[in-house]
C-alpha cells in the first residue's frame, strides 16, 4: 500500500522494457522533481534509477505554502504547484495534509493518485474530552460531561501534525494536536495522550514533539523529555529512561555568542533526534539586525545529556547536559526534529542544520512574517540564505528529503 513504486502508468508495461543503457541517460537528464516523478513508472524504473548518478543538488525540496495553496519548489530547479493542499509534516515522500474541507490524508508528494483518507478530526476516542465540528474552518472543544455551550474553539488553521512511515512495513503513525496531542496508528480513530490531567507534573503540557518510528519525544512544558511508545493498538506505553530523570537545559555558562553579540529579541527550543536516538536539544537565538545585515542575526547551539550518568551526577547535579559542537557526517532537519546522513546529490550538507521555522505544536506568527529559510552551518557558524524564495512571500515553509 506505501510502496513508491506500487502503481503503474496503463502504458508501463511497454515503457519499462527500454534498454538499461538508454534509461540511465534519460534519468540522468532529468531535473530534480521529474526524477523523483520518474521512479515511479514501474519496478525497473526505479532499481534503474538506483543506478543511476544524479548530478549534485545545491539544496533540498522545500515546501513553500501560503493561505490555502502550496508549491513544491527546489530553489535551482523546478516547482509543482499543489493548490488546494496544507502540508502539515512529511515522512520521505509521504506528506501529511489537510484538504480545503478540514480533512486529513496522506499523500505521496509526487503522485496524486496514491492517497490515504485519514479518520475525521472529531473521531477522538477520549474519556476528557469531546471535538466538534463547528463549521469548516473551526472546531469546539468541550469537557466530556460538561455544558453544551461551554468550550473553546479550535482554528483549523492553527493545527499541526507529524507523521512517520514505515515503507518496509507499510504502516504509518499520524500524530496531530492543536494545543493537546493525539495519535494515530492504523485505527478508524484517535486516541489522547493526556497533558495535564493525571499525568506527573514533570510530564504535564507541550513545548516540543518528534514523532521517529512508533516512538514520541514530547518536551515538556517544564523541561522534561517524555518518551511515548506508540507502537500498541490499544493507546500508548510511556518509556523512562534514566537520562530523562532530571530537566534538560542548555549547559551553563551561556556560550561566547551569546556575551558577544547585543540585543537578543527571541530565545527559542526544540528537541531532535539522531539517527542512533540521541536526543538533542536545539537552542535558537535571534539578534537585532545590524547597519550592515537587514536580515536578524540568528545563532544555534546543540547539547545533549549523559545517557548513563552516574548515581552521584542524579543526586548532586541539576543539569547533565553539555554543548555539541559537531553533528559529523549527518545534518538536522530541524522542521521535521531528526538528523540525516550528508548526501551531496541531495544538496545535503554535513554538519548543518535546515532551518525554516522553531515550533512544531503551534501555529506561531513567524517574525518576519515570512519564514527563515536558511542552512547553518556548525563549523563556520554562518549562514546560507536563499533570496529568491522572498519573491514567494510564503506563510509557512518545510524542509524535506526524497527517498
Amino acid at each position: 500500500m506505501l510502496n513508491d513504486f506500487s502503481m503503474e502508468t496503463p502504458n508501463s508495461g511497454s515503457w519499462s522494457e527500454l534498454p538499461m543503457d538508454i534509461l540511465r541517460f534519460l534519468l540522468e537528464h532529468l531535473c530534480f522533481i521529474d526524477f523523483h516523478r520518474a521512479k515511479m513508472v514501474c519496478r525497473n524504473w526505479y532499481l534503474c534509477s538506483k543506478q543511476t548518478v544524479r548530478r549534485r543538488s545545491g539544496s533540498p525540496l522545500l515546501i513553500l505554502s501560503s493561505e490555502d495553496d502550496c508549491v513544491l519548489f527546489n530553489p535551482e530547479e523546478d516547482r509543482r504547484d499543489l493548490s488546494g493542499t496544507r502540508f502539515l509534516a512529511n515522512s520521505g515522500n509521504w506528506f501529511l495534509a489537510l484538504d480545503s474541507g478540514a480533512n486529513l490524508y496522506i499523500e505521496h508528494v509526487f503522485s496524486e493518485k496514491k492517497r490515504i483518507n485519514l479518520p475525521p478530526l472529531e473521531s477522538i476516542k477520549s474519556d476528557l474530552f469531546s471535538l466538534k465540528r463547528v463549521g469548516e474552518k473551526e472546531f469546539n472543544e468541550r469537557a466530556v460531561g460538561g455544558f453544551p455551550e461551554k468550550g473553546f474553539s479550535q482554528r483549523v488553521k492553527d493545527l499541526r501534525g507529524l507523521l512517520w512511515v514505515d515503507k518496509r512495513k507499510e504502516e504509518y503513525t499520524v500524530a496531530w494536536f492543536f494545543d493537546k496531542a493525539f495519535c494515530k496508528n492504523g485505527e478508524d480513530c484517535y486516541r489522547t495522550i493526556p497533558t495535564r490531567i493525571g499525568v506527573h507534573f514533570t510530564s504535564q503540557g507541550i513545548s516540543d514533539m518528534v514523532l521517529r518510528g512508533d516512538f514520541l519525544y514530547v518536551y515538556t512544558t517544564r523541561k522534561y523529555v517524555r518518551l511515548l511508545d506508540l507502537s500498541g493498538h490499544e493507546g500508548f506505553m510511556q518509556v523512562t529512561k534514566r537520562s530523562f530523570i532530571l530537566p534538560f537545559h542548555p549547559a551553563f555558562p551561556p556560550s561566547s555568542e551569546e556575551i558577544t553579540y547585543a540585543g537578543r529579541l527571541k530565545v527559542n527550543y526544540n528537541i531532535a533526534v539522531t539517527r542512533s536516538g540521541e536526543v538533542l536539544l536545539v537552542k535558537s537565538m535571534v539578534f537585532k539586525a545590524t547597519t550592515s545585515d537587514m536580515m536578524p542575526k540568528r545563532m544555534f547551539h546543540l547539547y545533549k545529556t549523559d545517557p548513563n550518568p552516574d548515581s552521584e551526577d542524579i543526586l548532586h547535579r541539576e543539569n547533565l547536559s553539555f554543548e555539541v559542537h559537531s553533528l559529523g557526517d549527518e545534518a538536522l532537519l530541524l522542521d521535521s526534529g531528526i538528523t540525516v546522513p550528508a548526501d551531496p546529490t541531495l544538496g545535503i550538507e554535513p554538519n548543518s542544520i535546515y532551518f525554516t521555522r522553531h515550533d512544531r505544536v503551534r501555529n506561531y506568527v513567524q517574525e518576519p512574517s515570512c519564514p527563515d529559510i536558511c542552512v547553518f552551518h556548525l563549523a563556520t557558524k554562518k549562514f546560507t540564505r536563499f533570496p529568491i524564495l522572498s519573491y514567494f512571500n510564503p506563510k509557512d515553509a518545510l524542509w524535506f528529503l526524497p527517498c
